[in-house]
């Protein structure tokens, strides 16, 4: 089983990584929707074709083993890390981290395709929430913005800039109404708020306390003119859409559902034998 896990893995994450080295990371904005979801619906369709016609082979059973999940898991925690404290090198959108997690969840697919033990329900609870957590990181981050812009006070913008400086249309129109800043007796900055408008609603923005504007977009304060401290002409504001955000939180909350339930249906059914 390792040995054929190996002739798997390693010429797929070797692809992946040679694709990275001559184009680079891909652009995203490629896979957006509904490329997205018509991939994930393929790949889906392909290995629930695969195992039916071919399912008793070696390299199925492989692909959909324990070991296999195992390995993959690990892989994608370690493939994480410069994630978390190299976020500048956006690893993330790497050809090489999108194949670890496409080939996870191939493995989660076809877990769930083939399973026929106990706790079918629970098994499937858990997979299937991990599958859709994992396919909301991989495919969701297509469909992510993240745009920003200067604004003056008093002023109304209908666009913002991505990280590569290109305009980005919002779809409505946002003021800055007022802007306000309090300082410690040491002059740090204390707290900065801003007042901000959009399609005849009114919100106050603080650091860390965004304007949930609707449920894939939130608005949040970033920045002022330092140097003119509560005098300051404009205020810095920060568009993140996020689509996928609760199909993930769903996917975990059922990830972690289906494993409590297992570990419970496991004790419950212990208990029985004993008894």
């Amino acid at each position: 089983m390792g040995k054929r896990l190996a002739y798997i893995f390693i010429p797929v994450l070797l692809a992946a990584a040679l694709l990275q080295i001559v184009f680079g990371n891909p652009d995203l904005r490629a896979f957006a929707f509904p490329v997205n979801v018509a991939i994930l619906l393929a790949l889906a369709g392909g290995l629930y074709v695969l195992n039916r016609e071919r399912g008793d082979s070696r390299t199925v059973a492989a692909l959909a083993s324990g070991t296999a999940g195992v390995t993959l898991m690990a892989l994608t925690a370690v493939g994480s890390l410069p994630i978390a404290f190299c976020p500048e090198a956006a690893w993330q959108q790497s050809w090489v981290f999108g194949a670890v997690l496409l080939l996870l969840m191939t493995n989660l697919l076809l877990a769930v395709f083939r399973y026929r033990g106990r706790f079918r329900w629970r098994f499937h609870l858990n997979h299937i929430g991990l599958l859709v957590l994992t396919a909301a990181l991989a495919f969701g981050a297509a469909d992510m913005e993240r745009l920003r812009a200067a604004v003056n006070i008093g002023e109304r913008i209908d666009c913002a800039y991505d990280e590569a400086g290109m305009p980005r249309a919002l779809g409505y129109t946002l003021r800055v109404e007022k802007f306000e800043a309090s300082f410690y007796a040491n002059n740090a900055p204390a707290d900065f708020r801003a007042v901000v408008s959009a399609d005849g609603r009114s919100r106050t923005l603080r650091v860390n306390h965004p304007w949930h504007k609707s449920w894939k977009e939130d608005i949040y304060l970033t920045g002022y003119d330092a140097t003119a401290g509560s005098a300051s002409e404009y205020c810095i504001l920060e568009f993140v859409v996020q689509p996928w955000k609760y199909v993930a939180l769903g996917g975990l909350l059922a990830f972690l559902a289906g494993a409590l339930l297992m570990i419970w249906g496991g004790k419950k059914n212990g208990k029985h034998e004993l008894g």
